[in-house]
């Protein structure tokens, strides 16, 4: 064994030092190491070390590649490398402890500081979340590009440890704190639901209801602009409270978690069993299981023996020892479908302990984890019926005791005895046990008529509960006597074992074959085919879709099967069956019905599931394939006459949904998987955790890859494009939307191909790539074209044109904006007043002052008709720009004040920051500095928390006029420089324009080269932009700096051009220089002052305050226009640019 002292770091690059020395190792070593380390004390095969490595460019000789690498790492790590990196079959094995790598030390403080949060221990929780984050040093595993899963399950667990040290710092009563660490989050992470909850909370915390109302509406907007889609109902309703008042108060000092929360609480156990016998001996033992507390009971037994009926009647018996509540899971361990995976079992145990979808994580480790934290300090029952394998339940086991895991099974697991679970053995009845629960279904006295043919009966039963069941059943509707049944099912069972000899389930199906004998054909037919697919229960509509019938009759023939034991109805209304009845379906459905029959039945049946899913997404107004897929004739799909219904509906048979998605994904037809996945796309988002929809989606393109669908594979794409996007996996949709686009393409899809594009574009415009972003939102633009999708290509235009803003595009901007109103004419909505602003920014750039101020009028009044306050206060603030580079102060201060009213009403956070510069840049050119710096800082603040990236460029763009004005042009000149760096990519329009300021403050500190440069550059962003304005003042500030530099010839060419652009424009004379801001010197540089041919401002700037708009909206409208739009004429179009 080594005796040195190793660390090893895989939070960042790898990082390994023996005895506090680095070792240095070359990048492919590194990469063996990392794959090593993170199975650390574990054999990993050649094979496993190679994929890790290579992935699947594996070079021909990987192994001898392997073992020069490892010689290699030997000789860096020094004398012990050989007992660090040790030779064991089938490969390799790093020997290193769990403390000695940060990766592991890393996910047990997290776990630690999990399960403190559950426990309310918010400051051992803000401890241990903080000790993880210490351990991070940037993206773990850079030397493993193969290895990208682990590399985004380590990053999920840093962003788990980011939230979870915000809410405890939270809970500490540090809400100020904790806002800082929720903005940063939120900025990284812009479409994550959980910390902008947290933020939400911290800010209403810290008395700032209103900028939590904006968090949530900053969210919402980014979603439904992207995507279309609304934020969670957990976060709707945490939006709702903040609204009245009454959520996340503010805490004056550290306090204990919210005590008025509501804390959820399971009861899932089904009916306990009404005929239930003896067992004392096997009660007796579970109860002696419960004094070791945290170690789990085992009932094993054979197929039919009662182990069920047995835990149900003794978790009912001991349920109230568990106060906070009891879960039930059907684990499916003998179904013909395969038994439930963990994949699937896990987030509906989490659901079950109150887990909201969108709070349960992705992948296995983290979802145990969660579970068991949620299980720590409580004291809860955990069911789990019907189980294959002891793995299974290993990874379901609670961490602490308290907590009591109930497991049945076929199966004697072995291994879960040897890791002390205690397994108390469900054999069949007693003679005299078997004869009471006989005795119980058909009747003491019937029993006494006839003792030997009952004792004969239960003998040929086998003693087992199931046949007992089934046979009282049959003789109780009167088919028989006792003896007859005793003449039938002996032939029947010496028949049956004639064919299955040692099959403990032939008695069982020996009491079948008669009962199924009993009824009529109808109720026949109505049984066999709920062994069509697989499942534990089934509602009635969709057996009734199943068998072709209607639901009224096949309610009556269900109940025919239930009066002889076949089947059991549920609380729910729902019907339900044991296992091996529903094999015994399975079987005679195989046996008796023609395969054409069969394949038409399933059809009907997935149908119903497809169509009864598409209701439900119309019905809640959410996203529905368009168009959508003709009906199986026969299928019977739900109505649904409310949203609340339907979601009931859709909640109470999604495990039916997912079987039917598995079934059709392995049997067929295919097609139903894909069409179901993308039907459900909106109610995965809403209703499931994101770990159900990617588990459907995979299975679902397995199947159409296996088919060669090209049209299945882009829509399963998409889908899954769509999940990656709202994990926050940006890289991961970005994927996914370029296989759809390609199989979209191949398949002649045409829809499909526009919505990849659109999911491309928007991802690497979150991505901070809106360059390459535009190519794919004109394909989708060109594709909605050709296909005649008016609303998804007025969606498009206008995202095009807002795009091309941002980039300094001001041409294309108008034309795809023009064509956006072209399109929305006569409509009144919220996409045509957002519209009509482009609209107007657009004519603002081009120093269009009368025609964009006349836009804004008519968007107010659209605004009106819509009622629509976000968008008036947008509409506003935007009306602010227009009179701000028209010179007209007094006006441009009302208008920003106006839009700062309505967008501190609305929750409008970008609109707050953009009005809160609009009054910086005024205040500053009329000399109140002062009062724009303190504009400036409310503005920082509010940008830094919502991540406002053009607001934060804007802002740091006045803070460098407003250094300027007090002479502190270096000062100046190191924050414009700041900020152009940030506008090269985040708000190329505005570049120019800090450019120009750049040139103005290094002119002033003698850097006249470097003005004249900047100057120049200035000059060409704003011509190639379109903002003549602009345009106009940088040749001023060119000419200014050439002059400066001793140039006495060029300076006149460039005055001769800006003094053609100004008198174009309207520019009054004193206007005409390089900025408007005054300097420290006291000389003027800018275009702060009103011309006579502009519009009169109605005195000096005002600087009581403004009276706040008024809540009637025809009231607010009426003010509106008499106080910001008295200079235009009443209605008609308007022409020229001045005002």
């Amino acid at each position: 064994m080594p005796s040195r002292s190793p660390r090893f770091r895989l939070l960042g690059p790898l990082d390994i030092q023996v005895d506090g020395a680095g070792v240095v190792l070359t990048g492919r070593q590194r990469a063996l190491c990392a794959v090593l380390l993170l199975h650390a004390g574990r054999v990993v095969s050649v094979d496993r070390l190679a994929q890790g490595l290579w992935d699947e460019r594996l070079p021909r000789t990987s192994a001898a590649r392997i073992r020069a690498l490892v010689s290699e790492v030997r000789h860096a790590l020094g004398p012990d490398g050989a007992a660090l990196l040790a030779t064991q079959k089938p490969g390799y094995v790093l020997r290193a402890a769990p403390a000695e790598v940060d990766a592991f030390l890393f996910e047990a403080l997290i776990r630690d500081g999990l399960r403190a949060l559950a426990h309310k221990e918010w400051a051992e929780a803000y401890r241990y979340h903080d000790d993880a984050l210490a351990l991070w040093r940037g993206d773990p595993l850079p030397d493993l590009p193969a290895m990208e899963a682990e590399r985004r399950r380590l990053t999920e667990l840093r962003i788990a440890a980011e939230e979870g040290r915000a809410e405890a710092e939270l809970e500490l009563g540090r809400p100020r704190s904790a806002v800082a660490d929720l903005v940063r989050l939120t900025s990284e992470h812009p479409l994550r639901e959980r910390p902008h909850a947290l933020l939400m909370r911290a800010l209403a915390r810290d008395g700032r209801s209103p900028d939590a109302l904006a968090v949530y509406t900053g969210l919402r907007n980014r979603m439904v602009r992207e995507l279309g889609v609304d934020p969670s109902d957990e976060l709707t309703e945490l939006h709702r409270r903040l609204l009245v008042g009454d959520a996340a108060p503010r805490t004056a000092g550290p306090a204990p978690a919210e005590p008025s929360r509501h804390r959820w609480v399971p009861r899932q156990l089904p009916r306990a069993p009404h005929r239930f016998v003896g067992r004392n001996t096997e009660l007796r033992l579970l109860d002696a299981c419960r004094r070791e507390d945290g170690a789990p009971a085992v009932i094993v037994g054979p197929a039919g023996a009662g182990k069920t009926a047995l835990a149900l009647h003794w978790a009912h018996r001991i349920a109230d020892g568990y106060p906070d509540g009891q879960l039930f899971l059907d684990m499916r361990g003998f179904d013909n479908a395969g038994p439930m995976s963990l994949e699937e079992a896990l987030p509906l145990l989490l659901q079950g302990l109150g887990c909201a979808p969108h709070d349960i994580p992705l992948g296995l480790d983290a979802q145990t984890a969660l579970y068991r934290t949620l299980l720590a300090g409580r004291r809860v029952l955990v069911l789990l019926d019907d189980v294959a394998d002891a793995s299974t339940v290993r990874r379901l086991l609670p961490s602490t005791s308290g907590s009591l895991t109930l497991v049945t099974s076929r199966r004697k697991l072995n291994g879960l005895v040897l890791d002390g679970a205690h397994r108390v053995t469900c054999d069949v009845l007693s003679r005299d046990e078997a004869l009471e629960l006989f005795g119980a279904a058909i009747g003491a006295d019937a029993v006494a008529a006839d003792p030997g043919a009952a004792a004969h009966l239960v003998e040929l039963c086998d003693h087992l509960p199931l046949a007992l069941c089934v046979a009282g059943s049959w003789i109780g509707t009167g088919a028989g006597s006792v003896r007859a049944y005793v003449t039938s099912l002996a032939e029947r069972g010496r028949l049956a074992r004639l064919h299955v000899e040692g099959e403990e389930s032939v008695a069982v199906r020996a009491a079948l074959d008669l009962s199924y004998a009993t009824l009529p054909d109808e109720a026949k037919w109505v049984f066999r085919s709920l062994g069509l697919i697989p499942g534990t229960g089934r509602s009635v509509a969709a057996t009734a879709a199943g068998a072709g019938l209607d639901e009224s009759r096949t309610a009556d023939l269900l109940r025919l099967a239930q009066r002889v034991h076949l089947l059991r109805d549920t609380e729910d209304g729902r019907t339900a069956w044991h296992d091996l009845v529903h094999e015994y379906a399975a079987e005679r459905v195989v046996t008796e019905d023609a395969e054409a029959e069969r394949a038409r039945a399933v059809d009907r049946l997935l149908d119903h599931y497809l169509q009864s899913v598409s209701r439900v997404a119309v019905t809640c107004r959410l996203y529905c394939p368009q168009p959508r897929p003709e009906p199986v004739g026969g299928s019977a799909p739900r109505t649904f006459r409310t949203p609340e219904e339907a979601f009931a509906w859709f909640d109470g048979e999604w495990e039916d949904i997912a079987a039917a998605v598995a079934y059709a994904a392995e049997h067929g037809p295919s097609r139903f998987a894909w069409q179901l996945v993308d039907a459900l796309q909106d109610l995965f988002h809403h209703r499931r955790p994101l770990s159900d929809w990617l588990r459907l989606a995979a299975l679902a393109g397995k199947a159409a890859e296996r088919g060669g669908d090209r049209r299945g594979q882009a829509v399963v794409h998409l889908s899954s494009g769509h999940a990656l996007w709202r994990s926050g996996d940006f890289r991961g949709a970005l994927g996914a939307y370029e296989s759809a686009q390609l199989a979209a393409r191949d398949a002649g899809w045409l829809s499909g191909e526009a919505r990849s594009a659109q999911g491309t574009g928007v991802t690497l415009k979150l991505l901070g790539e809106p360059r390459e972003a535009l190519p794919f939102y004109d394909r989708a633009l060109a594709l909605y074209r050709t296909l005649g999708m008016t609303e998804a290509e007025k969606i498009m235009l206008t995202n095009t044109a807002s795009l091309q803003l941002a980039l300094g595009r001001l041409a294309e901007a108008e034309e795809a904006v023009t064509g956006a109103l072209a399109l929305d004419a006569g409509t009144q909505g919220h996409l045509h007043s957002m519209t009509l602003v482009n609209h107007a920014l657009v004519r603002q750039k081009q120093a269009r002052f009368r025609d964009a101020a006349a836009t804004l009028r008519k968007g107010l009044e659209v605004s009106r008709a819509s009622e629509s306050l976000y968008a008036e206060a947008v509409m506003l603030e935007t009306l602010g720009r227009v009179r701000d580079d028209a010179g007209q102060d007094a006006r441009a201060l009302l208008a920003y004040e106006d839009a700062l009213g309505l967008a501190r009403r609305v929750g409008n956070r970008n609109c707050q920051v953009d009005s809160l510069v609009g009054l910086a840049s005024v205040e500053l050119r009329t000399g109140r500095t002062r009062e724009a710096a303190a504009h400036l800082d409310d503005a920082r603040t509010i940008a830094e928390e919502t991540g406002h990236r053009t607001g934060l460029i804007e802002i740091l763009m006045v803070r460098g006029a407003l250094h300027c004005a007090e002479g502190r042009y270096r000062e100046a000149a190191a924050v414009l420089e700041t900020a152009g760096g940030l506008a090269v990519n985040g708000s190329p329009l505005t570049l120019p324009r800090i450019r120009n300021l750049y040139a103005v403050a290094l002119r002033e500190t003698g850097a006249t080269a470097a003005a004249a440069e900047a100057a120049r550059e200035a000059v060409e962003q704003a011509r190639h932009s379109g903002q003549r304005l602009v345009l106009a003042r940088a040749l001023t500030a060119l000419a200014d700096a050439r002059e400066a530099a001793g140039d006495v010839r060029s300076p006149a060419g460039y005055r001769d051009e800006a003094e053609t652009l100004f008198d174009a424009i309207g520019v009054p004379s004193s206007c005409r220089t390089a900025t408007g801001h005054r300097t420290a010197t006291g000389h003027r540089t800018g275009t702060g002052h009103r011309g006579a041919d502009a519009a009169p401002d109605r005195g000096p700037v005002a600087r009581s305050a403004r009276p706040p708009l008024p809540d009637d909206p025809a009231e607010r409208l009426a003010r509106c226009l008499a106080d910001h739009f008295d200079d235009l004429p009443d209605g008609g179009p308007v022409t020229g640019g001045r005002l």
